[in-house]
């Protein structure tokens, strides 16, 4: 399963500000700085450079995508996406930033209540 993975580490790679325009096919450098401020990856300096992390941005390029996943395969959504992945250290970052986030998807499914347990409910709220 990992032959598909790239072996050569890309994960402190960066990307100048007009690279991550045209990654995330937008014209201008201003709707990608808002963007990047947007999911919170931090813009950083160098001389008079500015660039960001690339695995942030292939991170959060892939987070729509998982959560769809997530949301159609709530057991195997890690498999699928671990199959289609191409850097692991994305995989990685992926995952933990979608574990730390608080799930729209309740995780229990609400049931009907019968009529003895109603009225104990009810007799709980007086």
């Amino acid at each position: 399963m990992s032959e598909g993975y790239n072996n050569i580490s890309r994960s402190l790679d960066t990307l100048t500000l007009p690279q991550v325009a045209e990654k995330i096919n937008v014209k201008d450098i201003e709707t990608a700085k808002k963007w990047l401020v947007e999911r919170g990856i931090k813009i950083h300096k160098f001389t008079k450079n500015q660039f960001v992390y690339q695995i942030e941005v292939d991170s959060h390029i892939d987070k729509p995508y998982v959560q769809q996943l997530r949301n159609r395969y709530p057991d195997k959504w890690r498999d699928r996406y671990r199959d289609v992945v191409k850097d692991l250290s994305v995989y990685n970052l992926t995952i933990t930033l979608l574990e730390d986030e608080i799930s729209p998807v309740p995780a229990a499914r609400a049931t009907r209540i019968n009529k003895k347990d109603e009225k104990r409910y009810k007799d709980l709220l007086e």
